[in-house]
């Protein structure tokens, strides 16, 4: 090797020339491959769990913003006048006056079953028919358990509920059992 070249691969020398347009390559596409694999990572992995978390995290801070977000967009405006922050208030004193102060809710989802096309497509012609104006793109489903805890200082209980969530545009979000 010349002494030219020995020089631009020694060891704390600044790179030159060639050499710093190929780290710099290579640093670009390190960098576009972490964030295309981050993105996968949190769309595909657990993007189902988002409106389970929503629907929780709103009862718990009595969020009627946050709760709603855990459903379709269509439905929001049919449901924000019954799900305000007084009603999810009025049921954490009803909850209060059961398992005493300080209420929290805990949960863990425990089982996912992918829904059958069959299942998705009754899903769909379910929702168009209440919703006739509404352009729906049912994509994806999951019926999902999960064991719920709620705990005061008095007492606890714990149960399982099922949801169904749905990717309905592009989103995924959970449709309320009460519209079926």
């Amino acid at each position: 090797m010349s002494e030219e070249k020995k020089k631009d691969v020694e060891f704390g020398k600044e790179p030159t020339g060639d050499n710093k347009k190929k780290i710099a390559i290579i640093g670009g596409i390190v960098a576009a491959v972490v964030v295309v694999l981050f993105l996968l990572v949190s769309l595909i992995g657990g993007a189902y769990k988002n409106p389970i978390k929503n629907y929780f995290n709103g009862l718990q801070k009595c969020n009627s913003k946050t709760y709603l977000k855990a459903f379709p967009e269509f439905m929001r405006e049919d449901l924000e006048d019954k799900y305000d922050d007084e009603y999810l208030e009025d049921r954490k004193e009803s909850l209060e006056d059961t398992y005493g102060d300080k209420v929290k809710y805990s949960y863990k989802i425990v089982d996912k079953t992918k829904l059958t096309k069959d299942e998705i497509k009754d899903s769909k012609k379910a929702l168009e028919k209440l919703y006739e104006d509404e352009k729906i793109k049912l994509t994806a489903g999951y019926q999902v358990c999960v064991k719920v805890t709620i705990k005061g200082s008095d007492k606890k209980a714990t149960s399982y509920e099922t949801f169904y969530v749905y990717k309905i545009n592009g989103k995924w979000v959970t449709i309320p059992s009460s519209i079926y």
